[in-house]
C-alpha cells in the first residue's frame, strides 16, 4: 500500500512540472474547430456582356440578341458555416439594381437572387485564394415596362454565379477583406403579349418568353 501511494505522489509531481513545458498555440486551437459561423458580405458591379431573348410562339420560336446594358450595382449577403478552415457552405440573397434612365423618370430594373454558396480556400497564411459557386433562383422586376405598357413584367428563373478572388486576413483575425471577379448566368422566364409580324400582324397573348443574360461581376467585401 505504501509503495502504491509513493508511486501516485511521484507520478503527480512529474505531471504538474510537465505543465510548464506546454505552449498554447491559439491559432492552432482556432483552426481545429470543425464548425464555425461565418458571414460573407459584398458590394460591386455586374457588367452585362449580352444576352438572348427567346419567344416560344405556337407555330415557331424566335431568338433576339440583346444589347449590352449599363453596369448594375450588386449587393450580396451570405450566412453559413466553415466546415473546416478550407471550406465554407451557406445560403444568401442579393439585389442587382440598374436605373434604366430615359425621359419617363422613376424607371428601374431590379433582380433579387436567392442562392446556396460553396466556397473553397487555398493557400495558408494571411492571404488566401478562393473559388466561389453560387446556385439558385432569381426574381426580376422591370418597373418601366409595368408602368408604360401595363403588362405584368415580373420574371423568375435560375441563377448561377462563379467567382475567383483573394482574401486577406489581418493579424487581429476578427474579419477578412476579400475581392473577386467571375461570371454570372441569369435565366429568366415570363409570359408576355407578343406582336407577330411574320404573318398578317397579330397579337398573341401569354407567350412564354425566356431571357438569358451574361455578366462579369466584380466585387469587394468583408468576411466575418
Amino acid at each position: 500500500m505504501r509503495v502504491l501511494l509513493l508511486f501516485i505522489v511521484l507520478f503527480s509531481s512529474r505531471f504538474i512540472f510537465a505543465q510548464d513545458d506546454i505552449v498554447l498555440d491559439l491559432d492552432s486551437i482556432k483552426n481545429i474547430k470543425t464548425t464555425r459561423y461565418s458571414s460573407v458580405n459584398e458590394v460591386g458591379v455586374a457588367i452585362n456582356i449580352g444576352g438572348t431573348v427567346i419567344d416560344k410562339l405556337p407555330s415557331h420560336t424566335t431568338k433576339t440578341k440583346q444589347g449590352i446594358d449599363k453596369p448594375s450595382v450588386m449587393i450580396r449577403t451570405v450566412h453559413g458555416i466553415l466546415i473546416n478552415p478550407k471550406f465554407f457552405i451557406g445560403a444568401g440573397l442579393g439585389i442587382d439594381f440598374l436605373p434604366s434612365g430615359g425621359t419617363t423618370g422613376g424607371s428601374f430594373l431590379v433582380t433579387f437572387p436567392i442562392f446556396a454558396e460553396f466556397r473553397e480556400y487555398i493557400l495558408d497564411g494571411n492571404f488566401n485564394i478562393f473559388f466561389s459557386e453560387r446556385l439558385g433562383g432569381a426574381i426580376f422586376l422591370d418597373k418601366k415596362v409595368n408602368t408604360l405598357s401595363g403588362q405584368k413584367r415580373t420574371s423568375s428563373g435560375a441563377f448561377g454565379e462563379f467567382m475567383i478572388g483573394g482574401r486577406y486576413v489581418p493579424s487581429s483575425k476578427k474579419l477578412a477583406i476579400h475581392f473577386g471577379v467571375g461570371y454570372r448566368l441569369q435565366h429568366l422566364q415570363t409570359k408576355v403579349n407578343f406582336t407577330d409580324t411574320s404573318t398578317p400582324t397579330q397579337v398573341i397573348s401569354n407567350v412564354k418568353q425566356i431571357t438569358i443574360k451574361h455578366y462579369i461581376p466584380v466585387s469587394i467585401g468583408v468576411t466575418f
